[in-house]
């Protein structure tokens, strides 16, 4: 009888804590199997035989007897996790950055980044794309036009194709697109009735290894422009293959993960993996080769670079060696200063959680998003506000470390534990009109107010100063509350000052000449007489929502500016914080009832909208509760 996508999955938290660290075993097999499948790949391929090894653990640790699915690959793996037809798969790791490609526009995929399934690297497998020497392809750009096979449509090579022609790259045309196994189109290209064909696999690939050296065939580098958290890059040795004359150096690659569905016990997780790990050369001995590459290093490094990979939380904190804070968060609900936005939402939303969830809360305040994760973290904030780019901002911190740190973990207790969107904040920098500054690439040298440190603003302004390769050594940078800076940017103490908020934010509108500071030129209660405005700022990434900040906002602003990030804001729970499952979807639904009126005070109700929560639920499944994102996709159908 096939298996449903269970909504309901058995926790780590209790049991791996224990177990772990403190030495207790954390279980064994129970003494009747139970049956489970493996989804795979082709009976030829790596997959399908590095699987072995893995059935074997999974006997040992999980009390699974596993069959090995043979599958087309990853696409079709992870249609298996979600119709509950495998219990684990392996797959590519760049399924879960979500494009427009076939079936990752399906409810379906967004539920599987949302299951948050991975929970081991295995082996980087290298993009290899195949040219035949007479076709005139000597670059990705080249394969315009060009008859190129992509790779089955629910294979992992069909994904990367797609993603490396279509998202990455800009091509002046469309290739002509074939769809078949890879290891049947090479024999294609060496015959010259294929250009080129797409090969994504661990090297070497025996096929192409199996060529002989006069094949008149050769590689291109697989090429990404721009930053990406998908692929990394390697080389492919020209001593592999005996075709291949020169090396292709920076080559994309991408990752192999092991991923579980929900019917997974997590409980057994740290045994299985132990397992794996202390049984890998006998697995390379006995199943297939790339086993000798599997190390914890590598799981390190890859949650390091995209744990927006579908890490679960429970691998994350095994991988750190620490414990995952289990104990029931405090009753409160984090905003941020009583003056500003977050506070006025929170106080909207803190009687729709006692009437919905059955949970009293009590509004907390904070510096601000920044300040509400670690809160959280921590076991003080139950519920509370947080700016998407929060998650950046402990990534880029944890970079600078070779082991997963503290900041890591605190991304890792955030990601994925997000609600809902509730609305979009602006980004706004505003000048002395006496600075010199026209725009953010004006910045160096200058007195720049960041905001607090614990703030959204703060995680925004060095964001900014970041896209516009301005270090934040290169700014006098100054750590006030934007209402404390204000006056100081009015009088010239400060040139700069950014502020994250919906605008028009309060503050700013009603801004007026300093009484303690005599600013030349500024008549009390005229604000056109303020010596401020807001400039734009610069090099926003495409990915980024943008809005034109208009000049209606603020009495004292004489001109609109088009373009201007905005920054989403996210309704987040703590993991340990109970819910009824079977209430959140009425939690959702009461949320996306409230409108602007007496009995709320923010203005952003009415942008609060299904339409707007599953389009950034498309864009990113990956950030939202479980629960969550069950309420999303079933809004998709």
């Amino acid at each position: 009888m096939q298996k449903t996508f269970m909504t309901k999955r058995l926790s780590l938290i209790p049991i791996l804590t224990t177990a772990l660290f403190l030495g207790i075993p954390a279980g064994s097999a129970a003494s009747t199997l139970k049956a489970g499948k493996i989804c795979t790949g082709p009976t030829t391929g790596t997959y399908y035989q590095y699987a072995g090894g893995i059935i074997d653990a999974a006997k040992e640790t999980l009390g699974l007897d596993l069959e090995n699915v043979s599958t087309v690959g990853s696409l079709e793996n992870v249609k298996g996790i979600v119709s509950g037809q495998c219990d684990l798969a392996i797959v590519q790791s760049d399924i879960y950055i979500q494009s427009g490609a076939d079936f990752q526009t399906t409810p379906e995929s967004k539920l599987f980044s949302a299951n948050k399934g991975s929970v081991a690297a295995l082996y980087p497998e290298i993009v290899h794309i195949l040219v035949n020497r007479d076709s005139g392809i000597s670059s990705v750009a080249d394969l315009a036009g060009k008859k190129v096979n992509v790779g089955e449509k629910d294979s992992g090579t069909y994904l990367t194709a797609y993603k490396l022609l279509n998202v990455y790259n800009h091509m002046a045309s469309a290739p002509e697109y074939v769809y078949e196994a890879p290891s049947t189109a090479v024999a294609k290209v060496v015959a010259g009735t294929l250009d080129a064909t797409f090969y994504v696999a661990g090297a070497p690939i025996s096929t192409l290894a199996n060529l002989p050296a006069d094949a008149n065939v050769t590689l291109i580098p697989a090429t990404i422009p721009g930053f990406n958290r998908e692929y990394v890059v390697s080389n492919i040795p020209a001593l592999i293959y005996p075709w291949l004359h020169s090396d292709i150096t920076n080559n994309a690659t991408v990752w192999s993960l092991l991923t579980i569905g929900p019917s997974i016990d997590r409980t057994q997780l740290g045994s299985f993996l132990d397992k794996l790990y202390a049984n890998k050369d006998s697995y390379a001995d006995k199943y297939d080769a790339k086993w000798a590459l599997l190390d914890k290093a590598s799981a390190v490094a890859n949650i390091k670079i995209a744990i927006m990979n579908g890490w679960n939380l429970e691998v994350i904190y095994y991988f750190a060696g620490v414990s995952l804070p289990a104990s029931k968060p405090q009753p409160y609900f984090c905003s941020a200063r009583p003056q500003g936005m977050y506070t006025k939402v929170v106080k909207a939303l803190i009687p729709v959680v006692k009437s919905t969830l059955g949970i009293r809360l009590t509004e907390k305040s904070t510096a601000g998003s920044l300040e509400n994760v670690v809160k959280s973290y921590k076991g003080e904030c139950a519920m509370y506000l947080v700016q998407r780019d929060v998650g950046n901002h402990f990534v880029s911190a944890d970079q600078t470390q070779e082991i997963i740190s503290e900041d890591l973990l605190k991304t890792s207790f955030w990601y994925g534990k997000n609600i809902m969107p509730l609305y979009l904040e602006d980004v706004h920098l505003l000048v002395n009109t006496n600075s010199g500054i026209e725009s953010s690439l004006d910045l160096v040298g200058k007195k720049v107010n960041m905001g607090e440190k614990l703030s959204g603003t703060f995680v925004t302004a060095n964001a900014a100063l970041s896209v516009n390769n301005i270090k934040v050594e290169e700014v006098t940078a100054y750590y006030d509350s934007p209402v404390t800076a204000l006056p100081k940017v009015i009088s010239g103490e400060y040139d700069a000052m950014f502020v994250t908020s919906k605008a028009p934010v309060s503050y700013l509108a009603a801004a007026d000449c300093p009484l303690d500071i005599k600013v030349p030129g500024c008549i009390a209660g005229d604000p056109t007489t303020l010596p401020i405005k807001l400039v734009s700022i610069q090099k926003i990434p495409h990915f980024i929502p943008k809005t034109t900040v208009s000049a209606d906002h603020y009495p004292w602003q004489m001109v609109d500016l088009p373009n201007q990030p905005q920054i989403v804001t996210f309704l987040a729970v703590s993991p340990n914080l109970p819910l009824d499952e079977n209430r959140i979807a009425d939690f959702i639904s009461a949320v996306y009832d409230l409108n602007v009126g007496e009995t709320t005070l923010s203005p952003t109700w009415d942008e609060t909208s299904v339409e707007q929560g599953v389009d950034i639920f498309k864009l990113e499944p990956i950030l939202f509760h479980w629960n969550a994102a069950q309420y999303f996709a079933d809004k998709m159908k």
